[in-house]
């Protein structure tokens, strides 16, 4: 899910870098969201849900959902599919690996968010419920989405609330609340596993950035940013290097050593940019690099890190723990 690091990583640090009513009741026709396990829906409809641009009311259990920032991970816990979802340009047939045996959106519509959105196509699949709870520039668009179907934006702005409230914001829309706690606490488990699994990374420094063009570095320095919750989780802290050398997200290519942690995080929206940075002697030099601390990730691997959902948490944790056990294990 490449498409939030370039909207929440990388655009906020580089300005040239570009990372990203009327209801119209759905049918009971072949298009309808599908849902494959747990309980029952609950009663309980309408539901009003209150946010940034204020309240959305959904009059019944919805059947045609499209999912514009990642709420597909959500619905898949709950058994549900989405009739459309957003296009992750990285991986654009959909065929994400922690929905491998719980959904398949092979006949869902895939939906190009990086751009200006098509809302003719959108109002065409007939949906009776969008959500939008993490889509950037959705200030452009909620007024003319809503008028489609009821929409449910974000609490105060994208990519501000953690997973944990998102899920739970989903689950409320599609009544099904108590089936999105029990799932939550599920993830929230395997990562206290994790963590009780690798006591040695209480108290370590981690790193987290990304190199989306030659010379063009961004870098996680807040502390407080969803994307990086799962390390905090793991007991880890960001680096203080990074918060004293990093401004606005960025980082020069000289000063490259200052991302050194005792874990270190980088991904590469290309291998070309990949093959570059490891051409680079002062990269190459970072003591994480040279130790093996230092998880080089795809565009894929590093969008789903700055998007962490409620089932792709525990794909994250597999692609890591052999770089965290050797942190947790180093002295």
């Amino acid at each position: 899910m490449v498409r939030g690091i370039r909207k929440s990583l990388a655009a906020v640090c580089v300005a040239a870098a570009v990372m990203v009513g009327i209801v119209a009741c759905g049918s009971d026709d072949d298009g309808g969201a599908s849902q494959e396990g747990g309980t029952a829906a609950a009663a309980g409809f309408p539901v009003t849900i209150k946010h940034a641009f204020g309240s959305t009311t959904i009059p019944a259990e919805p059947k045609k959902i499209i999912a514009l920032s990642y709420e597909e991970d959500t619905l898949a816990a709950l058994g549900i599919t989405p009739i459309a979802y957003g296009q992750n340009p990285d991986k654009p047939d959909g065929d994400f690996p922690w929905l491998e045996g719980r959904i398949d959106l092979a006949d869902s519509t895939a939906l190009d968010t990086s751009g200006d959105l098509n809302l003719e196509q959108i109002a065409a699949l007939d949906p009776d419920l969008i959500l939008a709870t993490n889509f950037y520039g959705l200030a452009d668009y909620y007024d003319r989405l809503s008028e489609i179907a009821p929409t449910v934006a974000y609490e105060t702005d994208a990519g501000i609330s953690t997973w944990q409230d998102v899920s739970t914001v989903i689950g409320k829309a599609v009544g099904r609340e108590a089936d999105v706690a029990k799932a939550i606490e599920a993830t929230e488990k395997i990562v206290s596993d994790a963590a009780a699994e690798l006591p040695g990374l209480a108290g370590k420094t981690f790193s987290y950035s990304y190199y989306y063009e030659s010379n063009g570095l961004a870098v996680i320095d807040d502390p407080e940013t969803i994307s990086i919750q799962l390390y905090g989780q793991l007991g880890m802290k960001l680096s203080p290097r990074v918060t004293a050398s990093v401004v606005d997200r960025a980082l020069s290519m000289e000063k490259i050593g200052e991302l050194d942690a005792d874990f270190m995080m980088i991904g590469f929206a290309t291998d070309e940019l990949r093959t570059e940075m490891k051409a680079n002697e002062l990269y190459t030099r970072i003591p994480a690099v040279v130790d093996g601390r230092a998880q080089e990730v795809d565009a894929f691997t590093a969008g789903a890190v700055n998007n962490p959902t409620i089932l792709n948490i525990p794909w994250q944790l597999e692609q890591l723990k052999p770089t965290l056990a050797k942190v947790a294990a180093a002295g």
